[in-house]
């Protein structure tokens, strides 16, 4: 009996990020991802928390500058991509290495350990030359 079995793979749109197009009851002007409105969030306060350091523009310059600065964090989290990674799985990536002791240094799943030092009694003598030794 040659019986053919078919399947639906949905892994593709899996790997799509949550959008977040309410906040609160209110609709934002565009859809966030998770990562993007973090992205947002966190620089909008170190933004507003540095402000006496970088506003020096007046009112619409200020405004123009933050507003730059924050769009520009919402695009790099959205396109920005660390060897297929987002700039935040990137980072949580890093720092698991990072944090992890001794998982830094692996090889076939073995660790991987600094050669021991060769000892060596050889002398050494470092001399200047000077204009009458150089040959040219």
């Amino acid at each position: 009996m040659d019986e053919v079995l078919h399947f639906q793979s949905y892994t593709h749109a899996l790997r799509h990020p949550i959008i977040i197009g309410r906040v609160g009851g209110w609709r934002l002007p565009w859809a966030l991802s998770v990562t993007q409105l973090g992205a947002v969030a966190a620089t909008a306060i170190l933004l507003l928390a540095t402000r006496p350091v970088w506003a020096h523009l007046g009112g619409v310059g200020n405004l123009a500058l933050f507003s730059l600065i924050v769009g520009g964090a919402a695009w790099a989290a959205r396109h920005w991509r660390i060897e297929g990674r987002s700039p935040i799985a990137a980072a949580v990536g890093i720092l698991s290495v990072a944090l992890l002791p001794g998982r830094r240094s692996t090889r076939n799943g073995r660790p991987v350990r600094a050669p021991r030092p060769v000892g060596g009694s050889a002398p050494v003598t470092v001399s200047s030359l000077g204009d009458s030794q150089v040959s040219g």
